[in-house]
């Protein structure tokens, strides 16, 4: 099975850093254009010189998904410069572990926060890309959710497990919408564990192994927490011409681990 994306147009939310950036990489490898952006400005910076060799159509933004104004200018933006979006992977998300663990100590805008951050980009650059879509009448919209958005685990946050929910049923909505027609589908990747580096399972694994360890082999059939590369994969096999049949699916990747929940 081979695949080739030369001269196809990918955006990816969160494009430099864990999910996003083995994305970005997977993309470029097989000749796509990059189109991302990110709060970081020195993410940003290695994520170029990483994706130059390849020597492909490169434009990635410093921005914040939650910023409105920089949503709008930066969605004008690509469409000036590229005509179309061909694949959107909306990756950017969070918010786990936002607001206070006890459920009743919480402020009410921690739920309308952690919706936005998982959501607000979703519906927008869906919004902004998917005329272009229809009128090649071909196009690929994945959302990169959560096993959190399937299964509430004991420790999980409600507002958390609610906007990931939210995730599935707008993809799962857009799905039986007439765009299908014109071969554009929307498919949800749920990862459970991914190793990422700087981030919550990296720090639990480097400040207590032991604990780490326990849980990975009590919780994953597999014994080994995901990678980003995982999750990159199956969106190389999702955009694809091989899964044009696949539409409205949402594709669990956790090493079994959702069956244990």
């Amino acid at each position: 099975m081979k695949f080739n994306f030369k001269n196809k147009n990918v955006f990816i939310s969160g494009g430099t850093h864990g999910i996003g950036l083995a994305c970005a990489i997977k993309f470029a490898s097989m000749g796509a254009n990059i189109i991302s952006f990110s709060r970081d400005k020195k993410k940003i910076f290695q994520t170029q010189k990483k994706l130059k060799k390849y020597k492909v159509k490169l434009l990635i933004y410093q921005g914040d998904i939650l910023d409105e104004n920089f949503i709008d200018k930066f969605s004008m933006n690509v469409i000036k410069k590229f005509k179309k979006i061909d694949i959107l992977i909306h990756n950017v998300g969070g918010g786990g572990r936002w607001g206070q663990k006890e459920f009743l100590k919480s402020e009410n805008h921690t739920w309308v926060d952690v919706y936005n951050k998982n959501n607000y980009g979703l519906i927008n650059f869906t919004r902004a890309f998917l005329p272009g879509m229809i009128r090649k009448r071909w196009g690929r919209v994945i959302c990169i959710g959560s096993t959190s958005g399937i299964e509430a685990k004991l420790d999980d946050r409600p507002w958390f497990n609610s906007a990931k929910a939210s995730q599935r049923a707008i993809i799962k909505s857009l799905s039986k919408k007439e765009y299908a027609s014109k071969n554009i589908t929307f498919n949800l990747i749920s990862p459970g564990p991914i190793m990422i580096k700087d981030t919550g399972w990296d720090s639990f694994k480097k400040t207590n192994f032991k604990e780490y360890k326990k849980f990975v082999d009590t919780n994953i059939p597999l014994k080994k927490i995901g990678t980003p590369e995982d999750v990159a994969n199956l969106c190389l096999f999702i955009s694809s011409n091989y899964a044009s049949y696949i539409n409205g699916s949402n594709f669990v990747i956790d090493g079994g681990m959702t069956s244990n929940i």
